[in-house]
């Protein structure tokens, strides 16, 4: 299973923040908002993660990820054209190959305990596709999930006046590997961009997309205001209170035995001391909890 995370949206509605980096580099609370997604596919069991990014930000990846620590874990695709999410994908064809895939879009935040383990059973039971929604009571913002009682989706509508369920899509799916093959044969809408939505029709109609409902422990936000990200970061503060750190990717590696000790060491050695004692108070919570 591989990952691919997309992060070369403009941010308008974020300027000037954006014009400094891009959306997903903004910190939410201790970190940027990259750390979150990455964290989450870590913590599913996912170590090949393809991350789809502009020109401006590809400096700054590189800067996070282009080390011992993450390579061969992480790579970096320029999305050298903006023509739709579908497109922004296909700039990860080489990477994905033929195989099954979790898309990310990734701003997009979601603060629940262990929701890797969420993902990875997921993972494990996906036929075709699976698409994450939540229940929100502004559904008019989104993209709105229909579905039966068997979980099967009937229908996806954006942004509908009238929404027929108040489940929203969260940013999240698991495709198998004939998603790219469908990729490759978009048209473009009339807006002149090649949508990710009518992949998901497609499976659709040959009753192969299912909807994984997020519990509603799981609180998800989109960052996609100055307000939003303000409560994502007032959200997560009050969480790791009482949880431990939330997304501190190093450490989801160390758990899973993909990275030793002194590895583990060496890729917090940086960090502020505060941020370092966090880290060591989580792993204490952590082993208190398995006793």
């Amino acid at each position: 299973m591989k990952a691919i995370i997309l992060t070369a949206g403009n941010a308008t509605r974020l300027k000037p923040i954006t014009d400094c980096y891009g959306k997903v580099l903004v910190p939410i609370y201790d970190k940027p908002m990259i750390d979150y997604g990455i964290s989450l596919l870590f913590g599913a069991g996912i170590e090949d993660i393809a991350i789809v990014c502009n020109k401006k930000d590809y400096k700054t990846f590189k800067e996070l990820f282009d080390n011992e620590i993450y390579k061969g874990k992480v790579k970096l695709y320029i999305q050298k054209q903006a023509l739709g999410t579908a497109n922004a994908i296909k700039y990860a064809k080489k990477f994905v190959k033929d195989d099954d895939f979790v898309l990310l879009f990734g701003d997009n935040i979601f603060v629940m305990k262990d929701m890797g383990s969420l993902l990875k059973q997921a993972i494990k039971e996906n036929q075709g596709m699976t698409l994450f929604a939540k229940q929100v009571s502004d559904p008019q913002r989104f993209g709105v999930v229909e579905f039966s009682q068997d979980y099967k989706i009937i229908g996806i509508e954006e942004k509908p006046s009238k929404p027929k369920t108040n489940y929203a899509a969260v940013g999240l799916y698991i495709c198998d590997n004939m998603a790219m093959k469908k990729i490759e044969t978009l048209q473009k809408s009339p807006r002149g961009e090649y949508e990710f939505t009518d992949v998901i029709q497609d499976y659709v109609k040959s009753e192969k997309a299912k909807v994984c409902i997020l519990p509603d422990e799981c609180k998800y936000l989109d960052t996609g205001t100055f307000d939003s990200l303000l409560e994502c970061s007032i959200l997560v503060k009050e969480f790791e209170k009482q949880n431990g750190l939330l997304a501190c990717k190093e450490l989801e590696l160390f758990r899973a035995g993909k990275i030793n000790e002194q590895e583990f060491e060496k890729a917090i050695s940086h960090y502020a001391k505060d941020y370092k004692d966090r880290i060591k108070a989580s792993m204490e919570m952590q082993n208190k909890n398995e006793v």
